[in-house]
C-alpha cells in the first residue's frame, strides 16, 4: 500500500540553519513509499525519520543516489504494493525536494562498493546524518562528520540534540 504523500513540495521554505539534513538510503525511501498501515516500531521509525527530514527541507542526495532510487522503486516487483504511476509521483516529489550535492571522493569505505555513493553524497554535502537499515553501510558508522545510523537511532540522536 502506498502512503499518501501530503508534504507540500511546492511551498517555499525559508532558510533554516538548524534544519535536520540527512541522506536517506534507498532502502529507507522505498520502505517509506510502500509502507502499509501497520505501525511496527521499524516502520514507524522510518515514517517519522523521512517525514522529519522532508519537513525540514533537509533531504540531501546526489544524481547517483536519485538514479538508484528510481531504478529500485520502479521495479515491477513492487507493483503489488503500489502502481507504477503512484511510485513515479512519489519519486518526482522526492526529486523536487532533494538538495543535490557534489559527491566527495571517499574511495572505498563500505564492503559493498555500490553503497559508497551514499557516503560520498553525505560527506560531499557536509551532511551530519546518513540513515539506513543496510548492514554494510551501518558497519561504517562514520564517514568524516557524517554519522551512519538506523532510523530509530537517528530519531534518538535528534531527541538528544534538542
Amino acid at each position: 500500500m502506498f502512503i499518501q504523500d501530503n508534504t507540500a513540495s511546492e511551498l517555499v521554505r525559508p532558510p533554516n540553519p538548524s534544519r535536520v539534513r540527512a541522506v536517506l538510503d534507498t532502502n529507507i525511501l522505498v520502505a517509506y513509499a510502500l509502507l502499509g498501515d501497520a505501525a511496527i516500531r521499524r516502520q514507524d521509525a522510518i515514517r517519522r525519520c523521512v517525514e522529519r527530514v522532508r519537513e525540514d527541507g533537509g533531504l540531501t542526495g546526489s544524481s547517483e543516489t536519485l538514479a538508484e532510487l528510481e531504478e529500485v522503486l520502479l521495479r515491477p516487483t513492487f507493483d503489488r504494493y503500489a502502481s507504477a504511476a503512484d511510485r513515479r509521483v512519489f519519486l518526482d516529489r522526492i526529486r523536487a525536494e532533494t538538495v543535490l550535492v557534489e559527491p566527495a571522493a571517499v574511495g572505498r569505505l563500505c564492503r559493498d562498493p555500490e553503497d559508497d555513493m551514499f557516503l560520498a553524497a553525505a560527506v560531499g554535502g557536509s551532511v551530519p546524518w546518513l540513515v539506513t537499515v543496510d548492514r554494510q553501510l551501518l558497519s561504517v558508522r562514520r564517514a568524516g562528520e557524517t554519522r551512519v545510523l538506523r532510523p530509530e537511532r537517528f530519531l534518538d540522536a535528534l531527541d538528544v540534540e534538542r
